[in-house]
């Protein structure tokens, strides 16, 4: 074999090879839905934890932050118990809810103290509004809001709003927990970091 036929040989063994590793595999898009977290850094179901609240009949149920209504609509962000929570993830210091690649929504924090003697209140919109002074991020697992130079600590409370829907509220001054709601904290625990 001369030395032209072993390089035209090694060329199109190395195109060849190219080629195939090229191809898109789909190994494992059966599960692609239970590792949507990797299309945008940091995405996961949050976790709501809070004692006595994750019991049911001596068993432990885990509880996520879920959305009031239909999802992928605008509605109050509340704390459930369902087999398939929502997605959620901090950007830029902003919290915002997935529903798919088409919708993703910002969770607001509005001032509820208007109706309600529950100062701050957890909304999903169309659009950004609300209190534009504060911001989210992690503090380990767990999620803080901050306004200004105050923080809830990582503190929510699942409540009935003035209609009688469950909402999710924060107070960002320690606070006793108000009269017929659950207190809990909020966490990723599948989170890259």
């Amino acid at each position: 074999m001369s030395l032209l036929n072993k390089l035209a040989f090694l060329f199109s063994l190395y195109s060849w090879f190219s080629v195939a590793v090229a191809v898109p595999s789909f190994d494992g898009v059966a599960f692609w839905n239970h590792d949507v977290g990797s299309l945008t850094y940091g995405m996961g179901s949050l976790e709501a934890l809070g004692p006595n609240n994750n019991y049911e009949n001596g068993h432990f149920v885990p509880r996520f932050l879920s959305l009031v209504g239909s999802r992928g609509m605008p509605g109050n962000v509340t704390v459930t118990n369902t087999k398939e929570p929502p997605l959620f993830y901090v950007h830029g210091s902003q919290l915002w809810h997935y529903h798919n690649s088409t919708t993703i929504l910002p969770v607001n924090v509005r001032n509820s103290t208007v109706t309600s003697h529950l100062p701050l209140q957890l909304v999903v919109g169309n659009e950004r509004d609300g209190v534009k002074s504060g911001s989210w991020r992690w503090q380990g697992t767990q999620l803080v809001y901050e306004q200004w130079k105050t923080t809830n600590s990582g503190v929510y409370y699942s409540c009935q709003d003035t209609n009688g829907l469950m909402g999710l509220f924060l107070f960002t001054k320690p606070a006793p927990t108000p009269q017929g709601c659950a207190i809990f904290t909020i966490h990723s625990f599948i989170r890259d970091s």
